[in-house]
């Protein structure tokens, strides 16, 4: 959290102009008109408030509190201020968005945060969520850490998490905030 809170505006500004429509368009096509998304360590605030302009209920939570403030002010929402491991549903979702976030949760505690979810979305909830691409966990040259997957990694976590239905796990590429090349791992599952 240390770099999100010391570098919150210049994340913000690199954030908010990359285009996510192509994973909007495989997310909310699931997701009833009206419906309740949490937006999962939301960062920015960038994707929470696309979904608030379309006409969706959003919750939202991040746990850079550099990162919260901004993202409140972006979306004009009460945005809560805590890390996935600290996450208990208080509501059922239609879905959960957790674009590149999940990947900060070290593996060891995966398990319990998909689990959680699961259980925060009704039956046939969509959970949307996105890895960098690699076999093994990395530091990168800023000293954040990530939790990197495989699509048969994550597809074998989502499973064990108990969601039945992995609609699309997909390698896609893109670049980072930062403007490196990277590869990515994301997935739709379909809670029971």
């Amino acid at each position: 959290m240390q770099y999100y809170n010391n570098h919150a505006v210049e994340y913000v500004k690199k954030t908010l102009p990359i285009s996510m429509t192509e994973q909007y368009e495989k997310f909310l096509r699931n997701i009833p008109n009206n419906g309740s998304i949490l937006d999962a360590g939301c960062g920015s605030g960038r994707d929470a408030l696309y979904f608030l302009k379309n006409g969706y209920k959003v919750d939202a939570f991040d746990a850079s509190t550099e990162l919260v403030k901004l993202a409140e002010e972006l979306t004009g929402l009460n945005i809560s201020c805590l890390r996935f491991q600290e996450f208990s549903p208080h509501t059922i979702y239609d879905g959960i968005w957790a674009n590149a976030s999940l990947l900060h949760v070290p593996q060891k505690q995966l398990h319990d945060v998909l689990k959680t979810f699961k259980a925060s979305l009704k039956s046939g909830g969509i959970l949307f969520c996105s890895f960098k691409y690699g076999k093994k966990d990395a530091i990168d040259e800023l000293g954040r850490s990530f939790t990197n997957k495989t699509c048969e990694m994550l597809d074998k976590d989502l499973s064990n998490a108990g969601f039945t239905s992995r609609r699309s796990i997909a390698l896609q590429q893109s670049t980072t905030p930062e403007g490196s090349p990277q590869a990515w791992v994301t997935g739709l599952a379909v809670a029971p």
